[in-house]
């Protein structure tokens, strides 16, 4: 840092004088300072608060405000701000006990060299994560700029290194019918060309010193995995990605009608059941903030709102009663933030806010506002009246913020304290407690794992999924369930997530197959013909063990391997495309068979199929939202199931919930159905399949 720029010093001593000869030494130092002091917390954190900060100088004899309280308070503001341990006499046990409690490193007021040595290095390394953060900043932009010129083009531009794709936007991935990038890196550009032009566009290549001296065109016909072929010209000229020389190829479009695309770049933003923005517009806008909280701008916050008894009312009500009660909230949400502001619903029951310039005590202020009005609305659904309230999680966005997730990762945290507490409350997250709390929660959990993994801690449940066209053959989802010490149910929802960052999901999906697997021999040698679906993690695409383990498994049990469906999400199967076809591949020479799950809500879900050719495609939940009375849905059920059966898919519509989808269903030809209407799951296997439930 440059010395003629104010550094701004809080000295934190219990009497005038030493204050003052701490601010003495600033001063022999060369450094033109601005101080301020604190008498307890309470001016402490106001003064983190109200005044930018660079450093504070903290008297290890202070009780109040101590160091552990300083360390605290700035950890809570989300500023980088410099803590120093100052004492009389150095000791190398009081500085790893000051180092231990936060400080960056401790000082004497008697040894003005020592004190200025480590204030050189502090302040030379404040200077440096700064000037990081800046740089951070400066690309994320400068990223997220060419991104949002290259995919908000209404041209299908790609980048091609070597004749292989490398990158391509949104526009062009759809142009050539392709689900995401992961299905061009690596291709060849000829492959997205005409057979008959492949000659035609080899020498055009061939001549690469013209095109590197400028732009150059070339028109030939397209053609689209499907076969499918269109007029083409090629404009190609000189780029660099990461440093890499390549070449820059733009397929002009101009078919899109200017208002037509408005309206869509308005709906992509959109979460159409709430009218509230969508998690992707919400993440974008929050990254936003961030880089401007890191350059120096106002600090914002973010509210993360989930409703305290959702599962309850959706019990009550199903699931298009929730949709009403979730519309209701967003209405309170939206009613109660200003225009600055940026609501969206970011899960099925969350939804968050991003409340641009504004402190913690705003934020609580308007959270509580939120919270009052929630707890105080009646619903209206079917006739009857509902009440419900929430639990508010906040998190800062300050200048020593990262990134997105980390934000609503703590918003979400604080949110749990408040569930944990009984609800109906808001929490402003404190970076210590909070996080000690969620490393003790994950860390129970990991263990509570652990053992059920050691001791056959888990058990499984199973739902049918029956016919509609009067087929009688056993068919169960197999799903897994954990308990705790006190044997009250953990949701998956709660200890899947901490299996997965723990390394610990291909352990849990190894003894869910190897458990399923005892009880379908057991079910067949009784004479049942039970076929059985069974979900596969990301982790365990990526477990090269998995294949054999699983021939060994079934070969020992002595079962048609036919018998048994492995399914994985569609989103898993896009993201960890590699790893699925290797996995896919693997079950067609085992002879089982694989379904995608979540089916449907995809860029461009059958094209996935070329990649993945499963047998089963389980619709989306999504779709069967209201079913009877969304002629949209219905057409969206329609259209995906006559897709799906002329390529020889069996279609399953999952989260079937109530008897008026039947009909619907029925009628655009869907195979099998699948959710709490028929029943929900159990540990029993107790389906009647004939036509009457056991």
């Amino acid at each position: 840092m440059d010395k003629e720029k104010i550094l701004r010093t809080l000295i934190i001593e219990d009497t005038l004088n030493d204050a003052e000869m701490i601010a003495s030494l600033l001063r022999n130092a060369g450094y033109a300072i601005r101080v301020g002091g604190a008498e307890d917390e309470q001016e402490l954190r106001a003064a983190l608060n109200d005044q930018p900060l660079d450093l504070i100088l903290c008297s290890v004899e202070s009780e109040e405000p101590s160091l552990a309280q300083v360390h605290d308070a700035v950890a809570s503001s989300e500023k980088d701000v410099i803590i120093i341990a100052v004492t009389t006499a150095f000791d190398v046990d009081l500085m790893v006990e000051v180092m231990k409690a936060g400080a960056f490193g401790l000082v004497t007021k008697n040894n003005p060299e020592q004190f200025h040595l480590v204030l050189d290095r502090e302040i030379a390394a404040l200077e440096t994560r700064r000037q990081l953060r800046h740089s951070e900043n400066a690309m994320r932009e400068t990223e997220r700029h060419c991104h949002a010129l290259l995919d908000s083009s209404r041209d299908a531009i790609t980048y091609v290194h070597d004749g292989m794709h490398v990158y391509a936007n949104s526009v062009y991935l759809e142009m050539f019918g392709l689900t995401s990038i992961e299905d061009v890196e690596g291709m060849p550009v000829m492959d997205m060309v005409a057979p008959d032009d492949h000659g035609k566009l080899k020498d055009f290549l061939r001549q690469h010193d013209k095109i590197q001296s400028g732009i150059a065109e070339l028109e030939v016909k397209g053609m689209r995995p499907d076969g499918g072929m269109f007029n083409a010209m090629m404009e190609f000229s000189p780029a660099s990605i990461d440093g890499e020389p390549c070449t820059q190829i733009i397929i002009r479009d101009q078919s899109i009608n200017k208002e037509l695309e408005n309206k869509l770049k308005f709906l992509s933003k959109q979460d159409l059941l709430t009218g509230l923005y969508n998690r992707q517009y919400f993440v974008e806008e929050l990254e936003r903030s961030i880089t401007d909280a890191n350059a120096g701008a106002h600090p914002s916050s973010v509210l993360y709102i989930e409703p305290d008894n959702f599962r309850t009312i959706k019990d009550s009500v199903g699931i298009a009663g929730c949709d009403l009660v979730l519309g209701d909230i967003a209405t309170l949400i939206k009613q109660n933030v200003g225009e600055n502001s940026v609501a969206a619903r970011f899960g099925d029951s969350s939804f968050t806010v991003l409340l641009r310039d504004t402190n913690a005590d705003a934020a609580q202020v308007l959270a509580g506002t939120i919270r009052g009005a929630i707890e105080n609305h009646i619903a209206e659904v079917a006739g009857a009246s509902l009440t419900t309230t929430c639990s508010i999680g906040i998190s800062l966005v300050g200048e020593a913020t990262s990134g997105a997730q980390e934000v609503l990762s703590r918003a979400d945290l604080a949110c749990e304290m408040v569930h944990k507490k009984g609800g109906n409350a808001v929490h402003l997250h404190n970076p210590v407690a909070d996080e000690r709390a969620g490393q003790e929660r994950d860390q129970q959990l990991g263990h509570l794992i652990r053992q059920a993994l050691e001791n056959d801690g888990f058990s499984l449940v199973y739902q049918p999924i029956a016919s509609l066209h009067g087929e009688t053959n056993e068919r169960y989802e197999v799903l897994v369930r954990m308990r705790d010490t006190d044997g009250a149910d953990i949701s998956p929802g709660n200890f899947i997530p901490v299996a997965e960052r723990n390394g610990l999901i291909a352990a849990i999906d190894k003894w869910i197959i190897r458990n399923a697997i005892l009880v379908l021999s057991e079910r067949r040698r009784g004479g049942h013909d039970t076929t059985l679906f069974v979900k596969i993690s990301a982790g365990s695409l990526v477990d090269e063990s998995l294949l054999s383990w699983l021939s060994q498994q079934i070969k020992a049990a002595r079962l048609p391997a036919d018998s048994l469906v492995f399914e994985i999400s569609e989103s898993i199967a896009v993201t960890n495309l590699k790893h699925a076809k290797t996995f896919l591949k693997g079950l067609q020479e085992l002879h089982c068979r694989f379904s995608l799950e979540h089916f449907g809500n995809g860029m461009n879900s059958f094209q996935l199929l070329k990649h993945l050719p499963a047998d089963y495609l389980k619709i989306d939940g999504s779709f069967m939202h209201d079913l009877a009375n969304d002629q949209e849905q219905q057409a969206m059920v329609k259209s995906i199931t006559e897709m799906a059966h002329s390529m020889g898919k069996t279609t399953i519509a999952e989260f079937v919930e109530d008897a008026s989808s039947l009909a619907v269903l029925w009628q655009c030809g869907v195979n099998y159905i699948q959710g709490h209407f028929l029943q929900a799951p159990g540990e029993a296997m107790d389906f009647d399949f004939q036509g009457e439930e056991a």
